[in-house]
C-alpha cells in the first residue's frame, strides 16, 4: 500500500521506497518529498518487536474548501464558496463546485462564516 500526502494541494501517491520515516516527539511521520508536508504514521508492530508503519485511516476525507467574501458596491459582502470533494480513491478529487453568492451580509466575517457553515453541511450531512 503506498503512502499518500495529506496536503490537499499535493496529494502525491508515494511508494514506500520514496519516503523516509522519522520518529519525532509527536510520533512517527514522513515528510512528502514533493511539498515537504508532515504526514503522520502509526506503528502497528508488536511491542518490543520490529517497527511496522502504516498511514492511519482518516474518518474524513481531506476536502479542499475556500470560503471568501466578495465586497459589493453597497458596502455589503457576498458569501462565496469553492469546494473540491476528495473522492474515496486516494489522490483524486471531484470537479470543483462554485457558488458565487450564497447570501449578502453586512460584514466580511459573517459572509465567510456562512460560506463555511454551508461547506460543513455539504461535506458532512446530518443523518
Amino acid at each position: 500500500m503506498p503512502f499518500i500526502c495529506e496536503n490537499v494541494e499535493c496529494r502525491a501517491v508515494l511508494a514506500r521506497g520514496q519516503v523516509r520515516s522519522v520518529q519525532e516527539n509527536e510520533g512517527w511521520c514522513f515528510y512528502c518529498p514533493d511539498c515537504k508536508a508532515r504526514n503522520e504514521l502509526k506503528n502497528v508492530g508488536a511491542p518490543g518487536g520490529a517497527v511496522e508503519l502504516i498511514q492511519p485511516e482518516r474518518s474524513d476525507l481531506p476536502h479542499k474548501v475556500v470560503a471568501t467574501a466578495q465586497p459589493l458596491e453597497d458596502g455589503k459582502y457576498a458569501a462565496q464558496l469553492r469546494v473540491q470533494k476528495a473522492l474515496g480513491m486516494k489522490g483524486t478529487y471531484a470537479v470543483e463546485e462554485r457558488w458565487e453568492q450564497l447570501g449578502v451580509f453586512p460584514d466580511a466575517h459573517a459572509a465567510v462564516a456562512h460560506a463555511k457553515s454551508i461547506a460543513a453541511d455539504l461535506l458532512h450531512p446530518k443523518a
